[in-house]
């Protein structure tokens, strides 16, 4: 592994109040299914600044306890699935090692209340600002139960459920949807890193990056970019890099091409805007015409199919590991 490690590490905070949300469920020891009351119908980030409603959704999340709930509190760690099957055997492989180290873990599931199986196909079926609700939606229900201590709630993700771990830090959409609360640490694994806020602030809360060398799918170079311009806009940010990992390193399958899901990863740095539209200034194009548009304009000008997705034993122990570790130290 390489790592590259932050040379500032100025961040900014805020400051609310959210009246406690006590949950009527006291989950017991182990997998529970559980109910969180989330919204659809986002179309982008720029609805989230605009504070527009969206339609009332719920969705379903497994919910792994290391104990019972009761009075004691615990830390808990909020495991986003990326485009693909969000019933990988991953992530219940994750929640009980967070379990076995006194971790609460959830794995929201943002497709199968919306009819969905998978989006790496076709990106435009759900965007970004909806799966971050679904995100904060799942804060507010753990800050619910009366074993979670609020402020020692972390969120890792995977491809898309990455970007999400990455854009939960953004000062912007956070204050609007964290109601005062804010992730104390965060671990995207092999994200996204193409969009980035033009006026870039975090909330106060710790990155770590972890992403692999020959990534062709979301490339790993605008992810050391990403991290060099948040450090010196004050994030408290690092990247790993693990040599020679594809995208998905923590799978039980070996590197295999992937010819039906698209990449971006040819378009260039596009940028966010203040008002929350993201902007391609090399292909003239934004999501001001929406996000499915703005996907398929892309796709047309710069996306190409085929990807290489897979992983070995050693990246998976390796990402286990790291995450278990990581999550121990800093929540």
């Amino acid at each position: 592994m390489r790592s590259i490690i932050p040379t500032i590490l100025l961040t900014f905070a805020f400051v609310a109040f959210e009246t406690a949300n006590v949950n009527a469920d006291t989950p017991k020891s182990g997998k529970t299914t559980v109910s969180i009351k989330s919204g659809d119908g986002l179309s982008g980030y720029q609805d989230i600044m605009a504070a527009k409603t969206p339609k009332p959704i719920t969705i379903s999340a497994d919910l792994y306890m290391p104990k019972a709930c009761g009075s004691e509190k615990m830390a808990a760690v909020i495991i986003q699935h990326g485009s693909g099957s969000p019933e990988n055997p991953w992530y219940p492989k994750l929640a009980k090692e967070l379990n076995k180290n006194g971790i609460i873990a959830i794995v929201p599931n943002s497709f199968k209340a919306r009819g969905l199986s998978a989006t790496g196909k076709d990106q435009s079926k759900l965007s970004k600002a909806t799966r971050l609700f679904d995100t904060f939606s799942t804060f507010k229900y753990l800050r619910g139960l009366s074993c979670v201590d609020p402020n020692r709630v972390g969120l890792t993700g995977y491809s898309f459920g990455g970007i999400i771990s990455i854009d939960s830090v953004e000062e912007a959409l956070a204050n609007r949807l964290g109601n005062g609360f804010i992730y104390k640490a965060t671990l995207p694994v092999y994200p996204s890193c193409q969009a980035s806020f033009e006026n870039t602030k975090s909330t106060k809360t710790k990155v770590h990056i972890l992403a692999g060398s020959a990534d062709d799918f979301t490339p790993a170079k605008y992810c050391v970019e990403g991290v060099k311009v948040k450090q010196g806009k004050g994030w408290d940010i690092q990247i790993t890099l693990l040599d020679g990992a594809h995208h998905g390193f923590n799978n039980d399958y070996p590197p295999k091409k992937n010819p039906n899901s698209w990449t971006f990863g040819d378009c260039g740095a596009l940028s966010i805007d203040a008002d929350g539209y993201e902007v391609s200034r090399q292909h003239n194009t934004s999501t001001r015409s929406g996000w499915g548009t703005f996907v398929k304009t892309m796709a047309k000008k710069c996306g190409r199919k085929g990807v290489t997705v897979g992983g070995t034993d050693a990246f998976a122990a390796k990402t286990l590991d790291f995450t278990v570790r990581y999550f121990k130290e800093n929540l």
